[in-house]
């Protein structure tokens, strides 16, 4: 039986929001990058669809998707999401 290939927490988290958003209508990019030295993440989502929303509905939108399919240990390792239209992004906004 071949072993099963492990996905490493980034892609795994950057997955999770993806379809979670998806699920809400909303096409995203997510990046992310290993905090050095810390078992650490910091994820970066941007979505046109944003631009609806205010900071808050962002947050309680991505974190109420990570909660549901992280154990709480594993939040833990997430040190920030950003959400952002690419607008912001760019510095246009």
């Amino acid at each position: 039986m071949a072993a099963l290939k492990k996905v490493k927490f980034g892609d795994r988290v950057r997955d999770i929001l993806l379809d979670g958003l998806k699920a809400q209508a909303i096409d995203a990019k997510v990046e992310f990058e290993p905090i050095r030295t810390t078992r650490l993440h910091r994820f970066m989502v941007t979505a046109p669809k944003f631009k609806k929303l205010r900071p808050r509905e962002r947050q309680e939108l991505v974190w109420h998707i990570v909660s549901n399919k992280l154990p709480d240990d594993e939040q833990l390792c997430i040190s920030m999401i950003m959400t952002l239209t690419p607008d912001e992004l760019g510095g246009n906004d």
